[in-house]
């Protein structure tokens, strides 16, 4: 048994999709529904639009097999709480911001399994080829997400003190032992990576920037007003890479296959920095200029 990729890894997500279970109310799974506009074209565009920019990339780009496999990966991953934190920040619609990361990721539950099992077999020729069955690649994923994130729930609903006194703590330890489990694999695959740094630094790049550029655009069309678009921008900026992670690495047995979703933490998290301080900057001019005019 691999320390890292069968139990630090796996260990430490289960762990952090508790403490998510822990932090959820039934009001929660209520207000998913209230703003049905902005959620609905937030949802829409997190399915469609990312899959496509990141699936034309990797048949385009990906330098091997398994590195394709992981943007596929990379870009059907929902949107990560630290999305909350930052339309927070921005100004952006909160509500709304917790509303799509709460709902695509239960979405993705049920289908990154088919999504990550069709990219195996058109990616992987037959000499690569590395058999997964359906029901126990499915039944992984649940695992690791479903089963630990519903325990948390059921826990805040009948012993609210415990939930509220546990989630941070186990949400810290098992962070800081899976951002370690992420540095052994990028340790371990110094060599692939040297390799291909660039070219998976320019795709990260290029699929962030692609998205948002869409997205902005999808904003404008539907009309949603500027809390909602903010909200909508920085959900397909920051991503949950965890799972897709686990998934390339556990459940399939490729660290290669994680590379991209390794470079794209820190590439995404750049973008949305700069994002955030130029609508805050936009927001100061436009109340300067409104006291001005008043």
């Amino acid at each position: 048994m691999n320390l890292v990729d069968d139990v630090l890894l796996p260990g430490s997500l289960w762990c952090i999709m508790l403490s998510m279970g822990l932090s959820l109310t039934v009001d929660d799974f209520r207000r998913v529904f209230v703003n049905r506009r902005g959620l609905f074209v937030g949802v829409g565009s997190m399915l469609v639009v990312p899959p496509l920019i990141g699936l034309a990339l990797a048949l385009l780009f990906a330098p091997t097999p398994a590195l394709a496999v992981g943007f596929v990966l990379l870009a059907t991953c929902p949107g990560g709480m630290l999305s909350n934190l930052m339309t927070d920040i921005a100004r952006g619609d909160l509500a709304l911001s917790i509303a799509l990361t709460l709902l695509v990721s239960l979405i993705y539950i049920a289908i990154v399994p088919f999504y990550a099992y069709l990219a195996l077999l058109h990616f992987m020729d037959v000499s690569q080829q590395i058999e997964v069955p359906l029901a126990g690649f499915v039944g992984g994923i649940i695992g690791i997400t479903l089963v630990p994130a519903g325990l948390g729930l059921l826990v805040r609903a009948y012993w609210p003190a415990l939930a509220m006194k546990a989630k941070d703590v186990i949400k810290t330890v098992a962070t800081a032992v899976l951002v370690g489990a992420f540095v052994v694999i990028l340790v371990g695959q110094v060599a692939v990576l040297r390799q291909n740094f660039w070219t998976l630094f320019w795709m990260t790049l290029g699929m962030n920037l692609l998205v948002v550029a869409a997205v902005i655009g999808v904003t404008r069309i539907t009309r949603l007003n500027r809390g909602e678009s903010i909200a909508v921008c920085i959900e397909h900026m920051i991503r949950q890479e965890g799972t897709a992670i686990f998934i390339a690495v556990t459940i399939v047995g490729s660290r290669e296959m994680s590379l991209p979703m390794i470079m794209n933490t820190p590439v995404a998290l750049v973008i949305c920095i700069a994002f955030v301080t130029a609508v805050r900057r936009y927001l100061a001019r436009s109340s300067a200029t409104a006291e001005t005019a008043a």
